[in-house]
């Protein structure tokens, strides 16, 4: 009887085994840039930053920023990004967007008072040293 319910546990695991290698992985992919300049507009309901905002502006000398667009209800980007290598991004509704060494302007909605929106509005143009864009 053990006998049989080891036999029958191996089989299983077996067949799980042989199961789990014929499900696709879902990968992402991941575009890397580098001295360009970036133009990002859309809805988005996460953008984070190392500096304080001003009425939902701020002008951007060599920060961070990383902008995150995750399949919320309205969520939708537009980015461009130009030479030496360009990069085209049209109504992604997964996809992040991290800037490094940044110099430009960022306005994002969501600390705004002027303009109330739900995903809060997002704009972008900036030079960048590194930027790395991640969707799917």
């Amino acid at each position: 009887m053990k006998i049989r319910y080891r036999l029958l546990g191996l089989l299983f695991v077996i067949i799980c085994l042989f199961l789990m290698n014929l499900v696709p992985v879902v990968q992402a992919t991941t575009d890397y840039f580098t001295d360009s300049v970036i133009l990002v507009v859309g809805k988005s309901n996460t953008v984070s930053s190392t500096l304080l905002w001003l009425l939902g502006m701020k002008c951007i000398f060599n920060r961070r920023v990383i902008i995150q667009v995750h399949h919320g209800e309205g969520e939708k980007i537009f980015a461009l990004i130009l030479p030496p290598k360009i990069g085209f991004y049209f109504g992604h509704e997964n996809i992040v967007i991290q800037i490094f060494g940044a110099k430009g302007l960022l306005f994002w909605g969501e600390k705004s008072l002027i303009f109330e929106n739900d995903p809060p509005h997002i704009f972008a143009l900036c030079k960048a040293r590194d930027i790395w864009v991640t969707y799917d």
